[in-house]
Formats: structure tokens, sequence, C-alpha cells
């Protein structure tokens, strides 16, 4: 099912867990060369600018052969652009499927260009129908095709899109069966969202290692609509948008301290069961969150000026940086604030030369006229020494 053979992916997989004990000297460069040999991978992943100036030459690519297309077919009614659009997320398909056999794409800027253009043709035909979009219908064909291709090509960005979709599309289904559902919705995306978070951390235990990156892009963003259920601004204001309630700020939703609780108490929930189990995900996502609950508690109530509330803030993770740094000087439960791995030896070497020619200059001293001459350095004055 996957476009990749799975020596390759597995010798992908054990490339990057090299590259990582390279990067933290837990390995030496002749134990990561032995590794790529006796590992080698056919997989083509170019560095970050190749894969951007890949990807745009991609993209002005498929742009100039729609243009072609669009002007040979002289399509302008809304069935011939229609087709215009399916044909060309045929192509991109296609030229996707391609390249991949021939070429071993990997993450190149191609393959992922030309996966995201895949499905902004087919969600523009959507938007180009005489009728009103149909919110379920598009995310649902769009989590259809976004899963193949997160399943066909390993890639995170598509299971991320299908996720979201995935959510959006039982949002809309279930508000279909009246007020219970409207009322309820909340706690049922927050019982998805923890479920499918549940599962993933499971099966990213498991022997998939090709789809690692895949679990990972999900886990989070599962634990971002997790928060984003129970947090009150979002509830209240979706609400007022789609069932126009037309609540003010200080009208109450129902169940509105079950809520403000739980914008309250998720994100440190993350972080301490990140520190537990040190999962950095987890306890970066939670600490990421806190902002979004200062910003719903602002949004609602205003305590001090900003300025008080941002230096009172500042005061505050300065002082709880300055004193986990000093709790943490010696190692305790896995933690330390001291730098087990240093930087790299090619910026030290770079420092050290930036330093050495600003203030390591040699002296020049200038001839006084005094002892000239001679090849000892002037010590004959005009002998030859």
């Amino acid at each position: 099912m996957r476009a990749y053979q799975d020596s390759d992916l597995y010798n992908k997989y054990v490339n990057d867990q090299a590259t990582g004990a390279l990067e933290t000297f837990c390995i030496d460069k002749d134990s990561f060369t032995k590794i790529l040999t006796t590992y080698p991978c056919k997989l083509y992943t170019p560095d970050y600018f190749i894969r951007i100036a890949l990807g745009l030459l991609t993209i002005v690519a498929v742009l100039f052969s729609a243009l072609l297309l669009w002007l040979l077919s002289s399509a302008s009614s809304t069935p011939g652009i229609v087709i215009v659009l399916i044909i060309l997320a045929i192509l991109c398909y296609t030229a996707l499927e391609l390249l991949v056999q021939a070429k071993r794409y990997y993450n190149a800027g191609v393959d992922n260009i030309l996966m995201v253009l895949t499905i902004i043709f087919i969600d523009s035909v959507f938007f180009v129908s005489d009728y009103n979009t149909s919110w379920i219908g598009m995310s649902g064909v769009t989590m259809f095709v976004a899963l193949w291709l997160s399943i066909r090509f390993t890639d995170a960005f598509m299971a991320m899109l299908t996720y979201c979709c995935f959510f959006i599309f039982l949002f809309l289904v279930y508000l279909k069966f009246g007020d219970i559902a409207k009322a309820t919705a909340p706690v049922i995306m927050m019982i998805v969202s923890a479920v499918i978070c549940l599962l993933l951390q499971k099966l990213s235990r498991g022997k998939m290692y090709s789809y690692q990156y895949c679990f990972k892009a999900v886990t989070f963003l599962s634990l971002v609509t997790l928060y984003a259920s129970g947090n009150y601004f979002i509830i209240k204001e979706l609400s007022n948008e789609m069932f126009h309630l037309q609540l003010s700020l200080q009208d109450p939703i129902p169940f509105g301290w079950l809520f403000w609780m739980l914008t309250f108490l998720i994100p440190p929930a993350y972080i301490i069961y990140g520190i537990r189990k040190k999962d950095f995900l987890v306890m970066r996502t939670g600490l990421a969150l806190i902002a979004a609950t200062v910003f719903t508690v602002k949004y609602y109530y205003a305590l001090l000026p900003v300025e008080m509330e941002m230096l009172i803030a500042g005061i505050i993770l300065i002082a709880l940086s300055y004193t986990s740094i000093k709790y943490l000087a010696m190692p305790k439960y896995g933690y330390t604030s001291i730098d087990l791995y240093p930087s790299r030896k090619e910026a030290l070497n770079a420092e050290a030369l930036i330093i050495a020619e600003t203030f390591n200059k040699q002296p020049v001293v200038e001839s006084s006229g005094l002892y000239g001459g001679g090849s000892g350095g002037g010590g004959g004055a005009t002998g030859e020494f």
C-alpha cells in the first residue's frame, strides 16, 4: 500500500536515529559511517533550502500547466471548470506517483507540493459550484483523500489534515441531531480527542516506525482540540457564530463553570503528565496552552493594566526559571539543567576564530630610527649578523 519499499523506510528510520545519536555525541563518526554503510537508504531527501526551491518550481510548473489546460479547453461554465479542476487533481496525483517511483522522492518538496495541490484542486470543486458550499461533503471528501495520501506516502502534514477534516466532519454531523447535540457537542469532541490521543500513543510505541512523524503530528493536534473543546472562550464565541445566540460578555453559557474549570486545569494537567512520563510533546503543548488560558481570562476580565500584568508575569517567569535551573543543577528524576550535550565543534571553532580575530591582534611597533639595518633585526646597526 505504501509507495516506498519497507527496507528503504526502515533504513531511513535507522539513519535518522544514528544522526541524532551523532549530534548528541552518543556515537563517533566511524560508527555513524558504518551504520550508513550497513543500512543504505535510496530515498531522496535534500536539505530545506533545496526543498523550498523544488517546491516553488513545482508550483510554477503546475500553475502554468493549469493555465495552459484552461486555455485549451476554453472552459467558462461551471461544469467545464469543475471538469478542468478534476483533471488537474488527477494529473497532480499521477505526476506524484510517477516521480516517487522514478526518483524516490521523500519529503523532497516536489512530492509535498503535489499532494497539497491535489487537495486544493479537489476542494476547489466545492467552491465553484452554483450551490451552497457543503462543508460536511468537502470535509468528508478531503478527509478520505488526505488519509490515502498520508498512508501511501507517510506524510505528516496529510495526517494532520486528515485529523482536522475528521474533527470538522464529526462535529458538523453530530450537530444535525438537534438541540441536545448542540449542548453536548463540546463533551463529545473532548472524548473523541482523548480517545484518539491515547490510541496514537499506543501505536507510536509499536513497530510502525514509518508513521512515527504522522503519529506525533496528530497527537499534538488531538491535545490542542481536547483543550479547545473545553475552552470557555471558544465555546461561547462559536455558539454566537453558529447558533446565533448573541451572548454578551456577561451572559453565561450552560455549564459555564465546568468549561472555566477545564480552561484552567487542562494545561497544568498536560505539564504534569509530560513531566511524569517524560513526554516533551505533551509538556510543551501544555506550556503553550497556558497562553491561551491567559488570553481567555484577559478577554473577559481586566484585573490590572496590561503593563502591570506583563511586568508581574515576567517577574514570575524569571523567578520560576531561576529556581528551576538552581534546583536541577544536580540531576533529579531524570532532569537536569546542565548541558549534557555541548554545542557542535564547528560552532565552537567559529566562535574561537571570531574571538581570536577580534581580541588577539599582534601589536605593530613603529620604527623609531634606532638600531636600524642588519640581518639580525638591527642589533648590529649596519652589520651582517
